[in-house]
């Protein structure tokens, strides 16, 4: 018996090692993007951040290029989690509450920040030559959308005949957001997320006035 206890234990333990391993190397990689760009993150410059030898992309991505893949679709997973867990906690409240939510968490840093921007960017460079990232880093996912148009259409009472209004505004938002992204990664010090917000707001405003609280006059210095 002990010694079945023991041999779970055993497999536990490198289940848990392989595990912290390849979160090392994702964690690496994603650092050496970060620092010196897709083409610039070699094997060597993996090996040197992570610590781990080279056969360890070897054994748990078979590959550099499934390594690069695997750290898009971390990145891609980290954003869909983020915007998820915001509709998810408010889905009982107001369309324009949800609204709120969902555009908060966009520019939230808990994805917007320098380092995952850097990344996200990184990728986005190498698009034409490597068409299988394009999945990964493409302008807001589809479920994205699809969220971003249920809350437009919440807010026309699903009228049919205000559909392609909401299908606008959220193209329009998605282009929006695309822009704030934009703008973040080329000038991340003097980028406001309140305003950025707010810029957000007025451009939804401006599709469904009808359905949000009046504003003061805009004071633009």
């Amino acid at each position: 018996m002990d010694e079945l206890v023991d041999a779970d234990e055993v497999l536990n333990a490198r289940d848990r090692g392989k595990k912290r391993h390849r979160r090392q190397l994702l964690d690496a990689t994603s650092e050496a993007i970060y620092l010196y760009g897709v083409r610039g993150a070699t094997i060597d410059k993996i090996h040197e951040i992570s610590g781990l030898s080279r056969g360890m992309i070897s054994l748990h991505f078979q590959s550099k290029e499934n390594l690069l893949k695997a750290v898009a679709k971390d990145l891609a997973d980290e954003y869909t989690q983020n915007w998820q867990e915001s509709v998810i906690a408010s889905h009982e409240g107001e369309p324009v509450e949800r609204l709120n939510s969902l555009i908060a968490a966009d520019l939230s840093p808990a994805v917007l920040n320098e380092r995952n921007i850097a990344i996200w960017f990184s990728f986005r460079a190498e698009v034409n030559s490597h068409p299988e990232y394009r999945h990964y880093v493409n302008s807001r996912d589809s479920e994205f959308r699809v969220a971003l148009l249920g809350i437009f259409r919440g807010l026309i009472s699903d009228d049919p005949d205000r559909d392609a209004e909401a299908k606008l505004a959220t193209n329009t938002l998605t282009a929006l957001l695309e822009g704030m992204w934009t703008d973040f990664h080329l000038n991340p010090k003097n980028f406001d997320r309140d305003e950025a917000q707010r810029a957000c707001l007025y451009v939804a405003r401006s599709f469904f006035p009808d359905n949000f609280e009046p504003q003061p006059p805009l004071d633009i210095q």
